[in-house]
């Protein structure tokens, strides 16, 4: 039986900490062990951190200062255990149904002979569920294509709470965590750019949890196309040169180590000086290395960078 390391942040959670817990603690299949972060809660997290961990020996808990969500998650990947077979990400307000870790496990099983001990990231769809769970849709945003390098440069698919990856990504994710202004970097974007210019990356179109929204989401998501539009233009001035930053920040932290495929080398270059002139906008924009998966949100992307505004 295959263990599993989960990963959690956890900031002022006591409203829906408890229950996903339980379904992380009620997953079957795999030996389970969590490693969780206290990212400075002042309600009654801590305490209910504590009662857990004096309950179940698999748990494991610790504070520290506050850093976000992003910061937090990069934290727990340099303190992890480096013995388990397997690690995966968990947000505090979600439900795990319980075969999600032995589903991911099992598909990554199948790669890693293949990959000879790559950096691997599993990854998959949610279904959104309100507050009370009573409401679950899943999420319209079609992935149709393959996960790949030129796809994470222009955006990121791979939502933490689904991911579960190999002990080969986590040693290089820790040998190589965002430097400088890197606190702007997402640690779920972060482990798809990684995995897929190092390894591989497998989406899965299944649905093994359920994705809580309610007002206290540190990221939240929009399944509708309008609100997700909405979204994306009152965060426009905060999504300037996100991406060129983005890769500016990776290729500074992976400076030296070959990627696993020659055009994805390429691709970044050709990506960070793609704002030096308007021809080289241009010819990343006709690139058909990067994509979106969606075709509208694909051709704003172009136009915007051939503005040199990504």
């Amino acid at each position: 039986m295959k263990h599993v390391q989960v990963l959690l942040s956890a900031y002022n959670g006591e409203k829906y900490l408890p229950q996903q817990l339980d379904s992380i603690l009620a997953q079957e299949g795999v030996r389970v062990s969590l490693l969780i972060r206290d990212d400075a809660s002042f309600d009654s997290t801590p305490r209910i951190l504590a009662a857990y961990a004096e309950k179940f020996e698999n748990i494991f808990v610790y504070t520290g200062k506050r850093k976000g969500a992003a910061g937090s998650f990069f934290d727990l990947l340099a303190k992890t255990d480096v013995l388990a077979d397997y690690y995966a990400f968990a947000d505090q307000d979600d439900v795990w149904y319980m075969d999600k870790l032995v589903r991911a496990v099992q598909k990554l099983e199948r790669e890693q002979t293949a990959m000879q001990e790559k950096p691997l990231l599993y990854a998959g769809k949610v279904v959104c569920a309100s507050a009370d769970l009573r409401q679950q849709e899943q999420f319209a945003y079609q992935v149709l294509r393959l996960a790949s390098f030129g796809n994470a440069l222009m955006e990121n698919i791979c939502m933490g709470c689904t991911e579960v990856f190999n002990r080969s990504l986590l040693l290089l994710v820790r040998k190589h965590l965002p430097q400088g202004n890197g606190e702007n970097v997402m640690h779920d974007w972060w482990m798809y750019l990684t995995a897929s210019y190092f390894g591989k990356v497998i989406f899965d179109q299944n649905v093994y949890m359920l994705y809580r929204q309610h007002g206290n989401n540190a990221v939240g998501m929009q399944s509708c196309w309008r609100k997700r539009w909405k979204n994306r233009l009152l965060h426009m001035q905060q999504m300037k040169r996100k991406r060129s930053f983005q890769a500016e920040v990776f290729q500074g932290a992976y400076k030296g180590l070959p990627a696993l495929c020659k055009e994805d080398k390429k691709l970044l270059d050709r990506f960070l000086i793609y704002r030096d002139s308007f021809w080289k906008r241009v010819w990343l924009a006709t690139d058909s290395g990067i994509y979106r998966q969606n075709r509208v949100d694909d051709i704003v992307c172009r136009l915007l960078l051939i503005l040199g505004f990504l």
